[in-house]
């Protein structure tokens, strides 16, 4: 940690799909006036484009064949190179991809898996996690992700890592699809959860991992609310010692 703390903190909070992370974050950050960085949005943003990409199509609705190739360096580079994104992280996190506001494709289970495969680019993640410094450099920022304390900020001031059982996130994804008009089954929802668990675990390249002093909150059982409350004792807490 270093040594001359700033006076707003840097704040990141990792995890598992379904762990709570997105409310948790946002409410933690409105809470002490910081600003909130969704940075799996930022994936999720270029896997969409991708996907249009591949499939010429104007939605990211088209199933993608799941083992099929990553595109090579050029065709990755070419393709960040040519993209515009742009992110209102609010009340609701929006995402616009050359204008066009594609917050709900997003939140697709194809895009979903693509997100966690392109995770694995090391042309994707250098890019996009080079953004995410540049947003959170000055602090009094809260950013939630998958390695946001182990590489995006590994010297953030204060690291959380939320968890929960697949089953409690998965009825909580299925939930939120259901409630914003996607409604696969709870089983389907399952698999898919577990399937990138696996990929974001095992992946060479910043696999999801609890970061060096992090403090491990598991959010079964509790409300958002109860979840923000721990959260902020501990926030408040190095508050007062660097005062």
């Amino acid at each position: 940690m270093p040594e001359d703390v700033p006076k707003n903190l840097i704040i990141t909070i990792d995890g598992p799909s379904g762990a709570g992370k997105s409310t948790v974050a946002r409410m933690v950050a409105r809470a002490l006036a910081y600003r909130y960085i969704d940075t799996g949005a930022m994936y999720r943003g270029v896997a969409c484009a991708f996907i249009r990409q591949k499939k010429g199509c104007g939605g990211c609705r088209s199933e993608i064949d799941e083992t099929g190739d990553l595109p090579g360096h050029e065709e990755m580079a070419a393709l960040l190179d040519n993209l515009t994104l742009n992110f209102d992280f609010g009340e609701e996190t929006k995402v616009f991809l050359n204008g066009q506001d594609i917050s709900r494709e997003i939140r697709e289970p194809a895009v979903s898996l693509l997100a966690s495969k392109l995770s694995q680019s090391e042309l994707v993640r250098n890019r996009l996690s080079r953004m995410q410094r540049e947003e959170g450099k000055n602090g009094g920022v809260v950013l939630e992700g998958r390695d946001t304390g182990s590489v995006v900020f590994p010297d953030a001031h204060v690291k959380f890592y939320l968890d929960a059982s697949p089953e409690v996130r998965a009825a909580r994804r299925h939930l939120e699809l259901s409630e914003k008009g996607h409604a696969p089954d709870l089983s389907t929802v399952k698999e898919e959860m577990v399937r990138r668990d696996k990929n974001d675990s095992e992946r060479s390249l910043a696999p999801l991992v609890i970061s060096e002093g992090a403090i491990c909150v598991d959010t079964a059982g509790l409300d958002a609310q109860h979840v923000v409350d721990v959260l902020l004792k501990h926030v408040r807490s190095l508050e007062d010692k660097w005062r």
